[in-house]
């Protein structure tokens, strides 16, 4: 059937965040971020001839690694002998449901369109830390491993815009989304949509 004339049509979406899972985060020393996909259902409901409203729930994943290096006597300068090494893994489980409005522009064959609402954000994040002298160990010891559970909510305004091609039975609309989550967390995601 021709999309204008479906009611509700379903899909899913795939892809991978363009920026990194905490920009800004205030480290002394480089922090890897990998391990990061986004892939989910997706379903629409055809309001107009070229208005649909949309609605995603999207799972994704992240790993946040480093290592850094402190002073036990806070802002005190010391000697190196006296300084700490903490090293810490996060890994993080989020699921996003961006709630939006669609619009296609009008065209034969290739469809640009644009969309945008809000987006809700849950995320939850097991954190590893083990703390141990440095540059010498064993002078006073592996203070142990720590670990910890937290989970909160984001929320904020979401924004994208692409291209909707026919192939075959499928509908492809690759997409670029920026979305701005509380926290000051800004993230651009590049989107593949699949839609029957």
């Amino acid at each position: 059937m021709a999309a204008h004339a479906q009611i509700v049509s379903f899909g899913f979406q795939a892809g991978v965040p363009a920026t990194a899972a905490l920009p800004g985060y205030s480290m002394l020393n480089p922090y890897l971020d990998t391990g990061r996909w986004t892939v989910g259902p997706s379903v629409e409901f055809h309001l107009f001839r070229s208005l649909s409203f949309e609605a995603d729930g999207l799972f994704r994943g992240y790993e946040i690694a480093g290592v850094y290096s402190f002073s036990p006597l806070g802002g005190v300068p010391a000697p190196s002998s006296t300084l700490l090494t903490e090293t810490f893994r996060q890994d993080t489980k989020a699921w996003d449901f961006p709630l939006m409005l669609k619009y296609r522009f009008p065209h034969e064959h290739w469809r640009p369109f644009a969309d945008g609402g809000y987006q809700l954000t849950y995320e939850s994040s097991d954190l590893c830390e083990v703390t141990s002298c440095f540059p010498q160990p064993t002078s006073c010891g592996n203070l142990g491993p720590g670990r910890s559970h937290q989970s909160f909510n984001r929320r904020g305004p979401v924004a994208g815009g692409g291209i909707e091609f026919p192939y075959r039975r499928f509908k492809i609309a690759p997409e670029i989304r920026y979305t701005h989550l509380t926290g000051r967390i800004n993230q651009i995601t590049v989107l593949g949509g699949f839609t029957l």
